[in-house]
């Protein structure tokens, strides 16, 4: 879509640190890597935006009015998301998220900054080459993504990998063309839990999922538990809370809440929560806890706490 003109967005979607710009019917909102969010001068007018936005359905070849008010659309590079003023009663509103095909997070910069020590680096890095399953937890904004695909870089090299999304957003056949990878894109026609089926049947060692949200929960715990390893994200407050979304996923009650937290316990093996701090001198992020599933001898549920970001590694 370098071709499309994005007025007085393209200098936002340009600059490498900014990975979403927002408007909301009258004003530009910014998400900065560094500086956090904010609020800019530029000013488009009612007539620019709507020009914009039927531009844009024009060139994406859909449909935007009153009969389809709400457009999604991406590029090798962007998420946009479009709503139309008939339902978005202060005026039309529009979100674009950057899906850059490259790494953002490097081990230099993330001790430097003190998103995380060293000795976690080393230890996540262990954990992935032991094939645990890892979830990653935070509030949106934070940089799950980012952070998943910083782990997958320690994938080793011959293991098959399959992405699962709705929004190409992992990127882990473009950052990793060397390594064996399929990429799945869910539709109307195949969704979360017809992918994770199929991968079954594809020789996957490795299921990178953009988010764990749903009923989807069911299948991939059944395709964890036969042999293939996770790493994936989810909306928690905390990674100590991780099993207890896990568990509210799961659909009507087919079977006692014990069976499932014990299958939960039995086969997610580590919890990572991130945060950010925004302040004046700009936003942190930095991984707030980092913690271990398992079950005991007498079949009690046990999450170890490994690292603080208060406190570094409290158990290796």
């Amino acid at each position: 879509m370098s071709n499309f003109d994005f007025g007085k967005f393209q200098a936002y979607i340009d600059e490498e640190h900014i990975t979403d710009i927002n408007y909301n019917g009258h004003e530009i909102w910014i998400d900065h890597i560094e500086k956090g969010r904010y609020k800019v001068s530029d000013v488009m007018s009612a007539h620019e935006v709507e020009n914009f936005c039927y531009r844009f359905a024009n060139y994406a070849n859909k449909q935007f009015n009153y009969s389809y008010p709400i457009l999604e659309s991406e590029t090798d590079t962007l998420r946009i998301s479009l709503i139309h003023n008939s339902i978005a009663k202060s005026g039309y509103s529009i979100s674009i998220r950057k899906t850059p095909p490259y790494l953002r997070l490097h081990t230099e910069e993330l001790i430097a900054s003190n998103y995380a020590t060293k000795q976690l680096v080393e230890y996540l890095e262990s954990k992935v080459k032991k094939r645990k399953n890892i979830l990653i937890s935070g509030l949106p904004g934070v940089g799950k993504t980012e952070l998943l695909k910083y782990l997958t870089t320690f994938i080793v090299g011959r293991e098959r990998v399959i992405t699962i999304e709705d929004n190409l957003e992992i990127r882990y056949n473009v950052i990793h063309k060397d390594k064996d990878s399929v990429v799945l894109k869910i539709n109307q026609n195949v969704d979360y839990r017809d992918a994770i089926k199929a991968s079954l049947r594809q020789r996957v060692d490795w299921l990178l999922l953009s988010e764990v949200r749903g009923q989807e929960v069911v299948e991939l715990l059944q395709a964890v538990s036969t042999g293939s390893s996770l790493i994936s994200t989810i909306h928690a407050e905390s990674a100590k809370l991780i099993p207890k979304r896990l568990l509210h996923m799961f659909p009507g009650n087919e079977i006692a809440n014990e069976k499932i937290m014990y299958r939960i316990f039995e086969t997610i093996d580590v919890g990572i929560h991130i945060e950010s701090l925004i302040s004046e001198a700009g936003i942190q992020r930095y991984i707030q806890e980092v913690v271990t599933y398992h079950i005991d001898e007498f079949d009690q549920f046990q999450t170890e706490v490994i690292y603080e970001h208060s406190k570094g590694m409290v158990k290796k």
